[in-house]
């Protein structure tokens, strides 16, 4: 009995240090020393800022800094749009938060070829795309690569009061199907893919 009133104790106390981070830094200025995802901002160039990367401007070793450098890469290709490189880390901190994070990295023909000579594996998924994934080699050519966009998914679900509480109001929610809708946040270069049965999505990007 006794050992399940300090387990309930202690996880009461990991909750309310939870909320503590929260309330005490969402209305702090931004300063780019502080990884919470809701600091994000627009700089002067117009490029989204996110725990301290640019989207655009910085690079994948910039990431694995702060994220740590066991990732997974894969790349995406259909013949009906742009090949698309995904980089994951896994199982991260930020900000005392567990998630997982995804770049989306910028590629051209010429690093594709340059890939393509690493591979790991490779498979044609049902949906018609091809997955191909890499050797460390490989892995290792991509650390230069830039940024293009950044997807936080947090481990536990965000509630829509929670998300607002943290975020504020956004410019605009725009309906998807009946279990999920956009959240807009235009000057934090941030679209938040709330879902009723699946985790919430923070996709960072240039807008």
């Amino acid at each position: 009995m006794k050992e399940r009133h300090i387990i309930g104790y202690t996880v009461l106390g990991a909750i309310l240090v939870f909320l503590a981070i929260f309330l005490f830094t969402r209305d702090m200025e931004m300063p780019k020393n502080q990884a919470m995802p809701w600091q994000s901002y627009i700089n002067d160039k117009q490029q989204t800022v996110v725990f301290n990367l640019t989207m655009g401007e910085s690079h994948l070793i910039d990431a694995a800094r702060q994220f740590g450098t066991e990732i997974e890469a894969s790349l995406f290709e259909n013949d009906s749009v742009e090949p698309e490189l995904e980089v994951y880390f896994s199982s991260t901190k930020v900000g005392g938060i567990s998630a997982r994070i995804v770049l989306n990295l910028l590629v051209n023909d010429q690093t594709i070829e340059k890939l393509l000579k690493n591979i790991d594996e490779s498979m044609l998924m049902p949906s018609g795309v091809r997955k191909t994934t890499f050797t460390p080699t490989g892995e290792r050519l991509m650390s230069n690569l830039t940024i293009k966009s950044l997807s936080f998914v947090p481990r536990t679900n965000l509630e829509e009061q929670v998300i607002e509480d943290l975020f504020g109001k956004p410019d605009r929610i725009e309906p998807a199907t009946k279990e999920v809708t956009y959240w807009h946040y235009q000057q934090k270069g941030l679209r938040i893919i709330v879902d009723n049965e699946q985790k919430e999505i923070l996709e960072f990007y240039n807008q």
